[in-house]
């Protein structure tokens, strides 16, 4: 258990000085990176709370996917870079989405197609909820 008031709390908070208290003090020219650093804020308040299940759905997918398909070792292939399982995924889905391989088969082309539609919709409801609900996927 945290802290009262929560991370969202806070951020919502410090949105609100700076949007409301801060804003019409700042000259012109500095309110729209006033209002850039609002939006991030806002984005944050909402990965906060939401938390990490949305990203979670997707990486189980992501192995589901690739569970028959396990990839060669980074190291052979002379790639030194560490990434995270999640990240990992990520990438690999991205290239294979590019190269067009999951155009071959149509039960890994729908589950591919389901996955980005996931990955679009979660994205979505953090960077840009008025965009689902202004097209009716609130």
């Amino acid at each position: 258990m945290g802290d009262l008031p929560t991370a969202p709390a806070l951020l919502a908070l410090a949105r609100d000085v700076l949007l409301t208290e801060l804003l019409p003090l700042l000259p012109q020219e500095a309110h729209l990176d006033a209002r850039l650093v609002a939006n991030g804020m806002a984005i944050a308040e909402r990965e906060a709370t939401v938390g990490n299940e949305p990203h979670a759905a997707i990486l189980r997918e992501l192995r589901r996917l690739y569970s028959d398909h396990p990839q060669a070792d980074p190291a052979q292939n002379g790639e030194v870079e560490v990434e995270t399982e999640e990240f990992g995924l990520l990438r690999r889905f991205a290239q294979d989405l590019r190269s067009g391989a999951f155009d071959k088969s149509e039960p890994h082309s729908r589950r591919a197609r389901d996955i980005l539609w996931q990955l679009t919709i979660v994205r979505l409801r953090l960077a840009n909820p008025r965009f689902l609900n202004a097209n009716g996927f609130s």
